[in-house]
């Protein structure tokens, strides 16, 4: 896709590649220079921010290990038994 430069040195991002891509009005590009191309990344820092959360959200919350001895000479568990291992029933 071709674009001109105005003589401010601007261009125009085309609306279907700023609508497809999320860049609105005050969004953060990054641009860079590589040999003869400039490119343009977008500042993700909110995606930054709610992957840290996430994060400490499952050092937090995240089931406890398998510490505990299972009871009995059974090869297999119940799915009663898995589900409450994992924290997902009581």
């Amino acid at each position: 896709m071709k674009v001109k430069v105005d003589k401010f040195g601007r261009i125009v991002i085309p609306k279907e590649i700023r609508n497809r891509l999320g860049i609105h009005e005050n969004t953060e590009l990054t641009l860079t220079v590589k040999d003869d191309e400039i490119v343009l990344k977008i500042q993700r820092n909110d995606l930054e921010k709610r992957v840290d959360e996430l994060i400490n959200f499952l050092k937090n919350n995240a089931p406890k290990p398998f510490v505990a001895e299972v009871k009995g000479e059974e090869k297999w568990l119940t799915k009663d038994y898995s589900l409450k291992k994992i924290g997902l029933k009581e």
